[in-house]
């Protein structure tokens, strides 16, 4: 069975209209649009359910092995505990048949008697290289050529009653409320660009950062 797949759109916002800078004649015009358009287009997985891999082999469908749930959940615990401990010294883990994991560091660089220095550098994320074995495996799976839905293309009325349905019940959002608001039907970086949008337009302010960002409306 082939997995499937929903069109969805990158690099431009809502609003934004695609217009080529050229001299070209009408029709030449329209053309470069419509490529422009097809190329701001992308296959986006159709995420159905997270499977949890330890409640997985203590179900129905167990896989063949010689380890108990709780085996599992011991051994995962020691090799979280040993992740964390050797990225506290700034080393790469790699577990064998999966990949490597390693961290990413977000912050800016600032000039200090002539020395650079750090400006609120912090851990922002993991980055993971998939074991070699493991990617060509997973980059055979079929796909579905035959999109399952189509993109959503958000307009500002329809941005604006989603937002004003979402404050509505709660002071401050989070790029996961809207996420839910919009049905799904919009990646999470694009969620995360149009509220930043929003910022700079002064209607949202930003509160906190990382994982814990909320946004609050500017009240008019």
């Amino acid at each position: 069975m082939a997995i499937r797949f929903t069109i969805a759109k990158r690099g431009l916002l809502p609003n934004e209209r695609v217009e080529p800078a050229t001299s070209a004649g009408a029709e030449e015009q329209e053309a470069l649009v419509n490529e422009l358009q097809l190329k701001s287009l992308r296959p986006r997985l159709e995420h159905r359910v997270t499977v949890d891999a330890v409640e997985f082999q203590g179900g129905e469908f167990r896989l063949p092995s010689m380890l108990t749930k709780g085996e599992l959940l011991s051994a995962l615990d020691v090799l979280t505990r040993v992740m964390v401990h050797e990225m506290k010294m700034g080393n790469a883990v790699k577990f064998p048949g999966l990949g490597t994991f390693r961290l990413s560091l977000k912050g800016e660089i600032e000039v200090k008697q002539g020395n650079y220095h750090g400006k609120d550098v912090h851990v922002d994320g993991l980055l993971f290289e998939p074991d070699r074995k493991l990617l060509d495996e997973v980059c055979g799976i079929e796909v579905d050529q035959v999109p399952f839905g189509q993109m959503i293309h958000a307009q500002a009325d329809d941005v604006e009653q989603r937002l004003a349905a979402l404050f509505a019940e709660q002071e401050t959002i989070t790029n996961q409320d809207v996420f839910y608001a919009f049905e799904l039907q919009l990646t999470r970086r694009r969620i995360t660009t149009l509220l930043s949008r929003l910022v700079r337009e002064g209607k949202l302010i930003r509160l906190g950062r990382g994982g814990q960002t909320r946004y609050r409306q500017v009240k008019a």
